[in-house]
């Protein structure tokens, strides 16, 4: 008996250890893949590809990678960041009448003195031009540090948004999207073999959709410009049979999906309706698990759908470590308690989403059949709860009317909703 305990023990921990194994052999693979896509998308842009192109992949379990990378049509304004070189510093020094000299040092770019000139007679005050001068090259260094300081929270202010090259045009942003969408099709052809764990059921997806929270709020009321995301897919058993010869190229990259959905400015009544339906029914008053700030908004994208973002909180922190949870009616709660709370709260959290959705969702008319409604939903924080950090929750328009008219019941069309979870906090 003890025997077969033992037994029954070391596969446990054999079968921990070969998961844990599997999930660091696939986090290295992605990291692998994000510099290789990152790397034919460069090639693709060919001399446009000064600046840096930013991939970040994810994996969820039972759905498969996601790869998000630079959007080229979502800056609103020509503009680009042109590196500058620092000036080289120059001093000038003027002395009395038939004493004048000029001292002068030129720098390369990284502030390496390339050359250094002396003339004139009064060189006995050569010291006070080299104290001079070093003053200057300390300020021109300074000002260097802080020049590369300020691009990089410019950087960062764009929420991970690829600017094009100056004087781009509309045409110029389609045509880096079809060299997004090739260097893409490159990639799931050539290089899907470096993520090895990827299962058949699973799916490889590159898509330019932002997923940084508000990313994409400030472009909504940016004028007039186009915007357009994209989505290119390709499932794991594809996959699989392409690299088992089963499926020529050609054959191979017919097979993979490619959306591409203009974002539409226009408001919409049922949109902009259910969006103030969700705020309020997410109020601390109404709401008996999360609740927003009023900070709902949605993207009507042409040919795919709707989709909302929306942000929900548990708590409000207060003085000396403790937390107010005012949909519990929670006061001077430690971060332990709130901790725990959340977590139980979770589960019906996500129930209740769903519910809502396909409750207030389904009087919405202004989407074709085929198309989706999407809630992107960003979790509270909460360290270590083992909670998703993010919720996406996604239905099909015809699920929503089916349901209106009967020919679906509650159960079923819940059952039909999608559902995707971000990595766990």
């Amino acid at each position: 008996m003890k025997k077969m305990m033992l037994n029954v023990v070391c596969l446990m921990l054999m079968s921990t250890l070969a998961f844990a194994q599997t999930d660091e052999r696939m986090e290295r693979d992605i990291k692998v893949a994000e510099g290789v896509l990152s790397s034919l998308i460069k090639q693709q842009l060919e001399k446009d590809a000064w600046f840096p192109i930013s991939v970040e992949g994810t994996y969820r379990s039972g759905y498969g990678i996601t790869f998000s990378v630079p959007n080229f049509s979502n800056f609103p304004m020509n503009y680009m960041v042109t590196p500058r070189a620092p000036m080289a510093p120059r001093v000038h020094v003027q002395g009395g009448q038939g004493f004048g000299y000029t001292y002068s040092i030129e720098t390369d770019e990284e502030g390496d003195v390339i050359t250094e000139e002396l003339r004139g007679k009064a060189v006995e005050e050569m010291e006070e031009a080299e104290e001079q001068m070093a003053n200057a090259k300390q300020r021109m260094a300074e000002a260097e540090v802080a020049m590369r300081e300020s691009e990089r929270e410019m950087q960062r202010s764009l929420n991970g948004v690829t600017v094009v090259r100056s004087g781009a045009r509309e045409k110029d942003k389609e045509e880096l999207n079809k060299m997004l969408t090739e260097a893409a099709k490159t990639f799931l052809a050539d290089y899907s073999s470096i993520l090895s764990q990827l299962k058949p059921d699973e799916r490889i997806i590159i898509t330019n959709r932002a997923t940084n929270e508000g990313g994409n709020r400030y472009w909504r009321f940016m004028g007039d410009e186009k915007r357009f995301f994209l989505s290119i897919e390709a499932n794991g058993t594809d996959i699989k049979q392409y690299q088992t010869n089963k499926l020529t190229r050609e054959q191979f990259v017919a097979k993979v999906k490619v959306v591409e959905s203009e974002v539409l400015n226009e408001r919409v009544q049922d949109l902009e309706l259910l969006t103030t339906i969700i705020d309020r029914l997410y109020q601390p008053d109404l709401s008996k698990t999360f609740f927003t700030e009023q900070n709902t908004y949605y993207e009507r994208l042409k040919d795919f759908g709707a989709i909302y973002h929306m942000q929900v909180f548990s708590s409000n922190q207060m003085e000396r470590g403790y937390f107010t949870m005012p949909t519990q009616s929670a006061q001077k709660v430690t971060e332990e308690e709130r901790n725990k709370k959340v977590k139980e709260l979770y589960p019906t959290f996500e129930k209740e989403l769903k519910e809502n959705i396909l409750e207030y969702g389904r009087t919405i008319k202004s989407l074709k059949p085929e198309e989706s409604l999407v809630f992107n939903v960003r979790l509270t924080k909460c360290k270590e709860c083992g909670i998703p950090s993010t919720i996406e929750i996604t239905t099909k328009a015809s699920v929503l009317s089916d349901y209106m008219s009967g020919k679906l019941d509650r159960n079923a069309a819940l059952a039909k909703m999608e559902v995707k979870k971000g990595p766990n906090q």
